[in-house]
């Protein structure tokens, strides 16, 4: 009866122990922020357009972000899988922070414009073809009155250039 009772009493514990192991925790901006980038059409040949990338809050709360001018970066790739570069020799950033709240279901876009170099935003091409751009992001969220630094990308969105 004494084994039985301390085979009980280990399960009991190893089942307490593991539910509260940091292997079960959930990373809040693994299901309350999305990222992503708005369409990008009729881009044209050595003419400059613009990338807008979002952050969406999809969880049911609102919740509290801090980021710099910089949270919004982005990567262009064209068919062969090479990195498109902006065409600057000198890239600025002022150093300035953000704090926002976001509501359920709101989008958030901010491009640090008046901030930073417009080549942080805005690509030319000067080939035609069928490119791929990926958003980058980089903030910190407030999670339970502590800050945690989240970095997350969007999925691969395909644009054609003309």
């Amino acid at each position: 009866m004494i084994k039985l009772n301390i085979k009980v009493m280990t399960l009991i514990l190893f089942l307490i122990l593991t539910a509260c192991s940091a292997s079960n925790e959930i990373d809040p901006s693994d299901s309350i922020i999305q990222v992503g980038v708005d369409e990008i059409t009729n881009v044209k040949v050595n003419e400059t357009f613009q990338i807008v990338g979002y952050l969406n809050n999809s969880s049911n709360k609102t919740v509290e972000i801090s980021h710099g001018s910089g949270m919004f970066s982005y990567e262009i790739y064209n068919e062969a899988g090479e990195r498109i570069l902006p065409k600057a020799t000198m890239l600025l950033e002022h150093a300035i922070g953000y704090q926002v709240e976001l509501r359920t279901g709101e989008e958030y876009r901010n491009n640090g414009q008046d901030q930073r170099s417009k080549e942080y935003y805005e690509f030319v091409i000067h080939q035609p073809g069928n490119y791929k751009v990926k958003t980058n992001v980089e903030f910190m969220m407030n999670n339970d009155g502590k800050q945690k630094k989240i970095s997350l990308s969007s999925e691969s969105k395909e644009f054609k250039v003309q």
